[in-house]
């Protein structure tokens, strides 16, 4: 089965500007990550929208499984 949270986004380092991957469960869990220069970045899911989302289309995928799997 397919897991959306495994998915990645970029975002730029508010310091030097990099490109960061960070995956979207690193958001929904509002984790801090490093970049090469150093720069915390504490990600953030305002109003849990990445969090319902991963579980919206998680259950979206499963729901499109079972229905293949009744099918054949």
């Amino acid at each position: 089965m397919i897991d959306i949270s495994k998915q990645t986004v970029s975002i730029n380092c508010p310091e030097c500007k990099r490109s960061i991957t960070v995956s979207l469960k690193q958001v929904a869990d509002e984790v801090t990550v490093k970049c090469n220069c150093g720069q915390g970045i504490k990600l953030s899911d305002n109003n849990g929208s990445v969090k319902k989302s991963i579980r919206d289309i998680n259950k979206s995928f499963k729901d499109l499984e079972n229905t293949f799997k009744n099918l054949g």
